[in-house]
């Protein structure tokens, strides 16, 4: 599909076949897209845990609210901020140019080390841009997502066994879709939600 069709016909889907199996390959091919997302610095500040486990996905149900796609869509995806990424800089600029590695590894330092909130704002960024693509690649592939944030987030911790560094920012159930999707809720016009040069300028677009 063209990406404008993908956008367009992706729905948040909370009805799944459950006997659907999401195996590695489509998996493998999923996160390659997945791992394209940009990111500050390219620090890459996310992890996934896929639960596909029947007895772990009704577990991470009963921590998220009793929704029932937990439990009945092929795969739990736990996508995991990663607070300490910049720690990894000398790794993913180990075959870049001197020049380019000896100008960004002091300013990364300098710009994250000893800044918890910014490392904790940066995480849930890129985690939010990596969970964006894994619905749209999962589009594109015929598969049905819907993200999650009406959970327990120290269950869900402790269910996947999250250490310091790593927190969830959502989850994203992925699965066949059962049924046919609700029609599409109300979104504002264009011109209600752009505004041209600031907040209180005029609006952009059609009404």
């Amino acid at each position: 599909m063209e990406l404008k069709d993908v956008i367009q016909s992706r729905r948040s889907v909370t009805q799944y076949d459950p006997a659907f199996v999401i195996d590695d390959a489509i998996l493998q091919d999923l996160f390659e897209s997945v791992r394209l997302t940009p990111s500050s610095f390219n620090l890459q500040h996310w992890k996934f845990v896929v639960v596909r486990d029947a007895a772990n996905k009704k577990a991470l149900r009963a921590a998220s609210w009793n929704q029932a796609q937990m439990e009945e869509a092929s795969a739990v995806i736990v996508v995991c901020g990663y607070l300490r990424a910049c720690k990894d800089a000398e790794r993913i600029y180990s075959e870049a140019p001197p020049a380019i590695r000896d100008n960004l590894l002091p300013m990364i330092r300098k710009f994250y080390e000893g800044n918890d909130h910014l490392q904790r704002d940066e995480a849930v960024r890129s985690g939010s841009l990596a969970a964006m693509t894994l619905m749209l690649a999962a589009s594109d592939m015929g598969l049905a997502t819907g993200p999650i944030i009406g959970f327990d987030p120290a269950e869900v911790t402790r269910l996947v066994g999250l250490d310091d560094d790593h927190f969830p920012v959502m989850m994203v159930v992925i699965g066949k879709q059962l049924g046919e999707s609700r029609p599409r809720a109300y979104r504002f016009p264009v011109s209600e939600f752009v505004r041209l040069e600031t907040i209180d300028g005029e609006g952009f677009g059609v009404a």
